[in-house]
């Protein structure tokens, strides 16, 4: 039934019909043709053969008497509708009788070939016969006088004989075809069998050993379809080496674009690509959130409905316009808040269009402003004593040497101001090593009473010199995990400044608290406070609230910037709360031990 529904086999066998049919019948027609022809041939042979041992026969008869008889007795033994006439050139029998027989014009032409060249053979059809017959004719010589023998016979015995041979042959012939149709679809078997079955083995559903088994063993026929089961094999192998080839480009190209994926989402910096009509074909969250891009802003929708910045839009069509980078830095809507765009136009290949990159530049350049204030506040912090310094000096050796009150009067000057001087660079130095980490700090458990207590003995004579009162509250004994040198500078310049900033009447306070969330130390002032606005400023370094004063009370602007960097490597927290005209509170919070 497989070979039924095979297109294939039924390609063969319309072949097969289609050039076997037409010769088939053409050699049956031929052959028909023939056994006609030689059946006619031995049908005449038969018949002249009687007529001329009737001529012989005839030849013995002694009179006209026993010549009629004998024709009588030949016309007896005559079968197969075979008739014979004796007459002379003009019709009539021995015994003078006209033949009426030769009235038919056609009979009568074939005795007058014979009576004119003593022979005749030819088919004719008779007035007096259905069909055709074979007419011969024979002349001879008979007691003295030129006599005709004339004999007919049917062609139909000829005709019979011919459709027998053709009935048979035809059978032969239909015999011959159905043999070679059966052998046609044997052969044709044994080519579409074996492609049938790689046709189904080679279906996806199959498991590939099950086809590989199969086409070894198609391939082991040893004929042109094993050729193709081996060659068919040799690309399977291939096929899958190929595709698991791509399989593994695919996971790995998988794998890369989800690591770009990932990396990119997790980039700060905001991502967009877009492509050459502006359309957006990736936004990351860092561009969403710096842009304040929604939700409802996906991939296809165009840059200007995501971004309404016309500087932003008018950078990246100029990008685009001449295909080279360009780079912006506007303020975002967002209060000192700089954005740096930079626009990579993508010129060629199926992903043109370009990328945009946007970086939140506002640390920078608030840290670009605070190292233009670093260097002017060092140099003007450098200045004012070497300027003092330089004038005494000039002084003294102006002639101001001559008088020694004068002159220790300016040395203890040039004394203090390169004491402030030395505060100063050893104030930058410990500054410098605590930002870049290079502070070694030996964290332990330390008892915070007793550290406060030495601090505040060492700063006591300071502040009874300025009348302000300092004194220690709290608890007695705290312990903390840190680096007592680290804590003691952190207690020295909160302490220092609070006195510097406390008036005469006044009083600091260094309290010692233990709660939930770590131990804590506390330095309050009754002081000139700071106002609000300023607090997130006075830990940045030389920054000074009153400038003039803080000078003149001899501070570098440096101790509260030295207290948060220290704060930060000890993972301290440290808060400050003020109110103007009423003093200042800073609360350092240390681990919990």
């Amino acid at each position: 039934m497989s070979l039924i529904r095979s297109k294939l086999f039924w390609k063969i066998a319309g072949l097969y019909v289609l050039l076997s049919v037409p010769a088939i019948v053409g050699l049956v027609a031929a052959l028909q043709t023939r056994l006609y022809a030689d059946a006619v041939a031995l049908h005449e042979q038969q018949l002249q053969a009687v007529l001329r041992e009737s001529v012989k026969r005839l030849c013995d008869a002694e009179d006209a008497g026993s010549a009629g008889e004998e024709v009588l007795r030949i016309r007896a033994g005559l079968t197969g509708g075979r008739r014979v006439w004796l007459s002379d050139d003009r019709g009539f029998d021995p015994a003078g009788r006209l033949q009426s027989e030769f009235g038919d014009a056609v009979l009568a032409s074939v005795l007058r070939t014979t009576a004119a060249t003593g022979t005749a053979v030819r088919y004719v059809r008779p007035g007096w016969e259905t069909g055709e017959v074979l007419a011969t004719g024979q002349r001879f010589s008979m007691l003295g006088a030129d006599w005709n023998l004339v004999m007919t016979s049917p062609s139909s015995a000829a005709v019979e004989a011919s459709h027998q041979m053709s009935v048979l042959l035809l059978k032969s012939a239909t015999a011959a075809w159905l043999i070679g149709a059966l052998c046609m679809g044997i052969v044709a078997g044994t080519i579409v069998s074996p492609l049938q079955v790689m046709s189904r083995k080679l279906h996806a559903d199959v498991r590939r050993d099950d086809r590989g088994d199969m086409l070894l063993n198609v391939s082991d026929r040893g004929d042109e379809v094993g050729d193709v089961a081996s060659a068919l094999y040799q690309l399977e192998d291939e096929l899958q080496d190929r595709i698991v080839s791509l399989e593994r480009a695919g996971r790995e190209a998988g794998a890369s674009v989800d690591l770009l994926t990932a990396v990119l989402e997790s980039m700060i910096e905001g991502v967009i690509a877009i492509d050459r009509e502006q359309k957006l074909v990736f936004v990351n969250p860092g561009a969403r959130r710096l842009l304040s891009i929604g939700a409802a802003i996906q991939a296809g929708h165009r840059l200007y409905e995501a971004v309404r910045i016309p500087a932003f839009l008018e950078t990246v069509e100029e990008s685009l316009s001449v295909g080279r980078m360009r780079t912006l830095e506007y303020r975002a809507s967002r209060e000192s808040s700089h954005h740096l765009l930079t626009v990579i136009p993508i010129l060629r290949g199926p992903h043109a269009g370009a990328v945009i990159v946007v970086r939140d530049v506002s640390e920078v350049r608030q840290l670009e402003a605070m190292r233009r204030d670093f260097v002017s506040g060092v140099s003007h912090e450098l200045k004012t004593p070497l300027t003092v310094i330089q004038a005494c000096t000039e002084t003294l050796l102006s002639g101001a040497l001559e008088d020694g009150e004068v002159a220790r009067r300016f040395l203890c000057q040039i004394e203090e101001q390169a004491e402030r001087l030395l505060q100063l660079i050893l104030a930058m130095l410990q500054l410098a090593r605590v930002e870049s980490g290079s502070e070694i700090l030996h964290v332990e458990e330390l008892e915070l009473g007793d550290l406060a207590g030495d601090v505040v003995d060492a700063f006591r004579a300071v502040a009874e010199n300025r009348g302000v009162q300092l004194m220690q509250q709290g608890a007695a004994t705290l312990a903390a995990r840190a680096d007592e040198q680290a804590v003691r500078t952190i207690l020295s310049n909160l302490v220092d400044n609070a006195i510097k900033h406390t008036p005469a009447g006044g009083e600091v306070v260094v309290e010692l608290r233990a709660s939930a969330d770590g131990p804590t130390l506390v330095v309050r002032d009754t002081g000139s406070g700071i106002p609000e606005e300023l607090l997130g400023r006075i830990f940045e370094r030389f920054y000074r609230v009153e400038k003039d004063r803080s000078r003149e009370r001899g501070g570098s602007g440096l101790g509260l910037a030295i207290v948060k960097h220290l704060c930060q490597a000890l993972q301290a927290s440290l808060t400050v709360r003020s109110r103007l005209g009423e003093g200042s509170e800073f609360t350092v919070r240390f681990p919990r031990v």
